[in-house]
């Protein structure tokens, strides 16, 4: 960090197509790039190229990665009100609408206020039991020696869960098929953002991709619609989101629109269990890796559960199991890459950097959690990072796998609770096995998921004899 005033023309950054800027080498390796950039300081430029400042009738247009957690907390929380989303590829904004992921000021803020109650404080620990036994469920469909894809069961598990917290039934549709509608919005959700071509040809085009999104996308939003319009017809009210909704009201006192609703239940829907069950997905992953970290956290459960399932009260004395799932969150972080922040006015970061009015911050945990400064030998799997004194010594600002300020993800506290109560259901049954040595790679969409399906055997758990010490 310096004090000195770094002019835009003297940011560093590494070099790129004076037409197509940093795009080829985001789309070759996006995830290998960001950590190359590491190496050009604490505020990278990347500029996006002549074509880019062409359309935008941008001069030299750039994004700026931020690697410095003080930057990070500037842009994000000191000096929030000078930055706002960027745009989004038109199939992100068919998804999501004007739900809460996607809107700015007092409409975001009502929104926040809406739902702060239902994910946060006592109210979230009564969803424990709903977590609980779906775990429960899907793990005695398991049978020792079996095989199974064990990113497609988190997101099955997940999404069972979201489904009944959303809706207040089980789901009526196939998992299966929403699960696939799912996937195609993400590929093409990826594809928009690193082409501009692509994010020109309009959705009603009828080419392949287009109508593999719009066929899955459609059954969807239909399901979603119909599950709104029977309840407003039986009048019923639930302890579930969209009862939350229905009785809801705006700034002028009328109730919501049926497409307000649709928006807000279609951004829970897929941000509510594709993070989390990627999130698992990871952390048995790595688990499968590690065999004194696997043994000292069975030794934990038994220790704090016996053999009775968890529940809420039962986390803050499963302590090493919220630092493997903290140290999971680090390595593969969902939410790999944060919306670009727009620059609203010029800006000097505590780096000293000025980004100029209309630039383009990036913030990527990805990157940030890999950073050697923050966290030696980034790549290793280490829970005890998240020891209190290891993260006394830390700046806040280097683990922000929920983002940070008034865009910080609204479901976390629902997401911990998820994820500590489904590993600690299934870590205490049955331990999962990697199938064969091979390397796992992650893919960034508008999640981190894994390259290629993980699969996984079955085994049952048992109680070591001794304490394992990890060094």
């Amino acid at each position: 960090m310096t004090d000195q005033h770094t002019p835009t023309s003297h940011i560093p950054g590494p070099p790129v197509s004076r037409w197509w800027g940093c795009g080829p080498e985001l789309r070759r390796d996006t995830l290998g790039f960001l950590l190359q950039c590491q190496s050009y300081g604490d505020v990278v430029k990347l500029p996006m190229g002549r074509v880019i400042e062409l359309f935008l009738r941008q001069p030299d247009a750039a994004m700026y990665l931020l690697n410095h957690p003080a930057d990070v907390k500037h842009v994000l929380v000191t000096n929030q009100d000078n930055y706002r989303k960027g745009p989004v590829p038109p199939v992100e904004s068919r998804i999501f609408g004007q739900g809460v992921l996607h809107t700015e000021g007092d409409t975001h803020h009502a929104q926040r206020r809406l739902f702060l109650p239902f994910f946060h404080g006592n109210h979230v620990t009564t969803y424990s039991s709903l977590i609980t036994d779906t775990a429960r469920t899907r793990v005695a469909q398991w049978h020792d020696g079996m095989t199974i894809d064990i990113g497609q069961d988190m997101a099955h598990l997940t999404l069972s869960v979201i489904w009944r917290l959303l809706f207040g039934e089980d789901m009526r549709s196939d998992t299966g098929l929403i699960r696939d509608s799912i996937s195609a919005g993400q590929r093409l959700i990826k594809l928009q953002y690193d082409s501009l071509l692509a994010s020109l040809i309009p959705l009603w085009i009828p080419i392949p991709r287009h109508r593999r999104f719009t066929r899955g996308f459609n059954l969807i939003e239909k399901t979603i619609i119909q599950l709104i319009r029977d309840r407003q017809r039986s009048s019923e009210h639930r302890n579930d989101v969209l009862s939350l909704l229905l009785a809801a009201q705006d700034d002028d006192g009328h109730p919501l629109s049926e497409r307000e609703i649709r928006d807000e239940l279609m951004t829970f829907l897929l941000a509510g269990h594709e993070t989390t069950a990627n999130a698992l997905t990871w952390t048995w992953l790595l688990l499968s890796q590690d065999q004194l970290v696997w043994e000292r956290l069975v030794f934990e459960l038994k220790g704090v559960l016996g053999d009775r399932l968890p529940d809420a009260a039962d986390l803050p004395r499963l302590r090493y199991l919220k630092m493997i799932w903290d140290e999971s969150l680090r390595l593969y972080p969902p939410a790999w890459s944060l919306h670009t922040r727009l620059a609203q006015g010029e800006d000097r970061l505590p780096s000293g950097a000025m980004l100029p009015l209309g630039s383009w911050a990036l913030i990527s945990p990805w990157s940030l959690h890999r950073n050697s400064r923050w966290f030696p030998d980034p790549s290793r799997f280490d829970p005890e990072r998240f020891s209190d004194e290891a993260t006394r010594a830390r700046p806040v600002y280097a683990y922000i796998p929920f983002g940070a300020g008034g865009r910080r993800c609204l479901g976390e506290s629902f997401a911990e609770l998820e994820g500590l109560l489904i590993l600690a259901t299934i870590a205490s049954k049955v331990r999962l096995r990697l199938d064969d040595g091979r390397t796992i790679h992650p893919r960034p969409g508008m999640t981190l998921h894994p390259k290629t399906p993980i699969q996984m055997t079955v085994q049952r758990v048992g109680l070591p004899k001794t304490y394992p010490v990890v060094a």
